[in-house]
């Protein structure tokens, strides 16, 4: 400890108190950076915070800085340059001087800082983000299970978790002698088929579904029932003789088609079939009544018209009638991601100034089709890319902003093996959409607020990131997902002639419902306030943080979660027909059934379902 400081311990022993020196004003200094600075990690691998500490009465105490709650090194001439290593987005800034005796004095100010920034379309306050959102649909989408193997009928309900399980279902739902109509009529040569078909029962249903590229990029559909008894009333005419028809046959069918998969013209998805094949397997007749044993002989000889005749029925009538509802299923599934953000529009209004109106839209950019190397290995998948854009209708307000935050510069590919249905999103997405707003001034005007009157201006946009490992956020009790930063909000209160600081942040979470996807922001923030009067007056930051956060906040974010939600648009099965299939498919609903918990990570957020269909027990 030095003399000065001694003295003013001991005062005696020092000779009085007449020449002590007396306590000076202290200020802090911040050089660099600036409030409202937007940093590059390319160019900026650490925050450098330089400035200087200054007293009006270098005699008393020793002068020291503090930067975020460290100490640092002071030059001779009292100043400092230190690096703080940063975290993708708001970083807040703290420096703090004083004299080691009395009470610390400081400057606060908020960067960003990202290691890419995704520039605004020159001059307008909108954002083209390429593959903004992906539908991805994988082969544990189409089939899951070992292929060749049934579906499991014993629980109730019966639950199908994959395409090609709810084909099954439905066709066990399905009278599937209603399909064929009444009587059927049938002609070769000499000889004709009369025949209706009461019942139709299989035995076994098996259905698999393969994604292929090569040589076109297709879903290869198999279907077979075997084990089917086709019981038969009806006659079978010959020459100058006519047999009655009773009993029945039983007969494996199997039904093939390659569903190739495009975009159309008009950029919707078109799903196009062919390679189509209907097969009968081995027929075992059980024919009855007093014609039965000559109706047997004829399926036993293998080239008789009977047999050509009934084989004829199963091909081109049975099969065809389940087999034709499948594309339109496809295409719908398909294209949903097609409407996720079609033509979306909403209107915020803060009551700050001019309510900001945000436009979004998005357009099938591309469809990748990739089949799993072979059987054991890394599945499938086809993926449908959009296309989105951000717009207001705004002009710019921070002309020299670098644009909206990205969190990788070079994002990696998520993780899409967990779940049948992933849906994928930029999130540069949401970080451009939020920088649109701001840059529209939805932050900027006058609020009235506790009866005080407020200019407020934000010099950075708002940013969303990845919530840290070491945070405890939770909403509802769940973990939040990412954090919603503001920084360097800046409000002035004339009639105090004050000014303030803020930061604020506030977790969020991912919220599925049935399909729809939204945002649930948290209805209190954490917030930073500090003064950036000259002078101190009458309001502390305690009091200006309590007004932001209960009447502030919740209008302008809490109508950003409301507005901003994707609907994930599944097929109606009704829409399909396929609720008049079957008594059991009546009330069938195909839902998305989330199976992990939403991943931000890679510059990605990227959520997990299976579909899923249940039904009564067939």
């Amino acid at each position: 400890m030095k003399a000065t400081q001694l003295c003013m311990l001991a005062l005696v022993a020092c000779g009085g108190t007449d020449a002590s020196p007396e306590a000076g004003d202290i200020t802090v200094t911040i050089t660099s950076p600036s409030p409202g600075d937007e940093l590059l990690e390319s160019e900026s691998p650490a925050i450098r915070v330089t400035g200087s500490i200054a007293t009006t009465s270098p005699a008393f105490g020793t002068l020291e800085a503090w930067v975020n709650g460290e100490r640092v090194q002071l030059a001779s001439d009292n100043t400092f340059s230190v690096e703080v290593a940063p975290d993708i987005g708001v970083n807040h800034i703290k420096v703090q001087g004083g004299d080691g005796i009395t009470a610390l004095v400081g400057q606060e100010l908020d960067v960003m800082w990202a290691p890419a920034y995704l520039a605004p379309i020159a001059g307008t306050t909108g954002f083209d983000i390429p593959g903004g959102i992906r539908l991805q649909l994988g082969q544990r989408f189409f089939d899951a299970r070992t292929f060749g193997t049934e579906l499991d009928l014993s629980t109730n309900p019966v639950v199908a978790r994959d395409l090609a399980s709810a084909l099954e279902l439905i066709l066990w739902h399905v009278d599937l002698a209603s399909l064929l109509g009444g009587a059927l009529q049938f002609g070769s040569g000499n000889a004709s088929l009369s025949v209706t078909i009461p019942s139709a029962t299989p035995g076994a249903i098996i259905t698999d579904a393969r994604v292929v590229d090569d040589p076109v990029k297709a879903i290869d559909l198999s279907i077979d029932l075997n084990g089917v008894f086709l019981e038969m009333d009806g006659t079978f005419a010959f020459g100058n003789r006519t047999l009655i028809i009773d009993g029945g046959i039983t007969a494996d069918l199997h039904a093939s088609a390659r569903l190739t998969l495009g975009l159309a013209e008009d950029g919707t998805i078109e799903v196009t079939v062919s390679q189509i094949s209907a097969q009968v397997g081995p027929l075992v007749p059980a024919f009855t009544g007093d014609d039965g044993d000559e109706l047997d002989a004829f399926i036993t000889i293998g080239n008789s018209d009977f047999r050509r005749l009934i084989e004829g029925l199963i091909e081109s009538e049975l099969i065809p009638t389940f087999t034709d509802k499948v594309p339109p299923l496809l295409e719908t599934l398909l294209g949903a991601t097609d409407s996720l953000l079609d033509n979306l529009e909403f209107t915020l209004d803060p009551g700050l100034g001019v309510p900001v109106t945000l436009q979004l839209d998005g357009s099938i950019g591309a469809l990748d089709v990739e089949a799993g190397p072979a059987i054991g290995t890394l599945p499938g998948h086809v993926s449908v890319i959009q296309d989105l854009t951000v717009r207001t209708t705004s002009e710019p307000v921070h002309a020299s902003s670098r644009g909206a935050a990205r969190l990788e510069a070079q994002p990696a590919a998520p993780n899409t093996l967990t779940a049948g249905v992933h849906l994928v999103m930029r999130q540069e997405f949401l970080n451009g959409l939020l920088h649109s707003l701001w840059n529209s001034g939805l932050l900027e005007g006058e609020a009235v607020f506790g009866g005080l009157t407020a200019k407020v201006s934000a010099k950075l946009a708002p940013v969303v990131r990845p919530t840290p490992p070491s945070s405890d956020c939770k909403i509802d009790g769940v973990r939040c997902d990412v954090i919603l930063q503001l920084g360097q909000i800046e409000v002035g209160i004339a009639d105090f002639e004050q000014s303030f600081g803020v930061n604020a942040q506030a977790g969020a979470r991912i919220v599925v419902e049935g399909t729809k996807v939204s945002l649930k922001i948290q209805e209190l923030p954490e917030l930073i306030v500090w003064e950036t009067s000259t002078e101190h007056g009458v309001l502390t930051p305690e009091v200006v943080r309590d007004l932001i956060a209960t009447l502030v906040w919740p209008e302008l974010f809490g109508a950003i979660g409301d507005n901003l939600s994707i609907e994930l648009p599944l097929p109606d099965l009704a829409a399909l027909g396929l609720d008049t299939l079957g008594p059991g498919l009546a009330d069938a609903e195909l839902l998305l059934e989330m199976r992990q918990r939403p991943d931000v990570t890679g510059g990605f957020l990227t959520l997990g379902a299976d579909l899923e269909l249940a039904t009564p027990q067939p």
